[in-house]
C-alpha cells in the first residue's frame, strides 16, 4: 500500500558554471608538462583558448572537476590549480592503451587555472588516438561544474 503523496519540493538550479575541454589531437606530453586541449564544448563561467592548457576559473565556489586521458604508456597525471598540484588530484594507469580517469573537489577563485599535467609519469606519454575503432576520440578531457559557494 502506499501511503499519501508529500508535497512538491523547491526547483533545483543547474550549477552556474561549467566547462568541457577535450583533445582529439595526437600528443606526446613530456614530464612536468601540461596537456594541450584542442577543443571546447560549453564553457559558461570559465574561459579556455583551443589549443592551450590552461582552464581559467571566472566565478568563485567550490568545483567537481573530473579528468581523463588514454595514452599509450603507463601513466601518472596529477590536476594542478594554480601551478600546484591539487591533494587527491594524482591518478595512474599500470597498462598502456587504458583510461585513467579521474575526480577531486576544489575550491576556486577568480582567475584561479586548472591544467592537467604529467607530473609523476617514467617518461613522456603518447596520448592514444584512434583507440580501438577508426574515428577519432577524445584522449583527454576536463568535465568541471560548479557545486555551490
Amino acid at each position: 500500500m502506499t501511503g499519501a503523496t508529500g508535497a512538491t519540493g523547491a526547483t533545483g538550479v543547474f550549477s552556474s558554471s561549467y566547462a568541457y575541454i577535450y583533445n582529439t589531437s595526437a600528443q606526446t606530453v613530456a614530464v612536468e608538462a601540461d596537456i594541450i586541449f584542442d577543443s571546447n564544448s560549453t564553457l559558461i563561467g570559465f574561459t579556455h583558448t583551443p589549443n592551450t592548457a590552461q582552464l581559467i576559473v571566472q566565478n568563485a565556489g567550490v568545483y567537481a572537476v573530473l579528468f581523463n586521458n588514454t595514452a599509450v604508456e603507463p601513466n601518472q597525471f596529477t590536476l594542478f590549480q594554480n601551478g600546484a598540484p591539487v591533494t587527491g588530484g594524482v591518478y595512474g594507469s599500470g597498462a598502456g592503451t587504458q583510461s585513467n580517469p579521474g575526480m577531486v573537489i576544489i575550491t576556486a577563485s577568480p582567475g584561479d587555472v586548472i591544467t592537467l599535467r604529467n607530473n609523476s609519469s617514467a617518461a613522456a606519454i603518447t596520448l592514444q588516438t584512434l583507440a580501438g575503432g577508426t574515428q577519432v576520440n577524445s584522449n583527454a578531457s576536463i568535465l568541471i561544474y560548479r557545486l555551490g559557494s
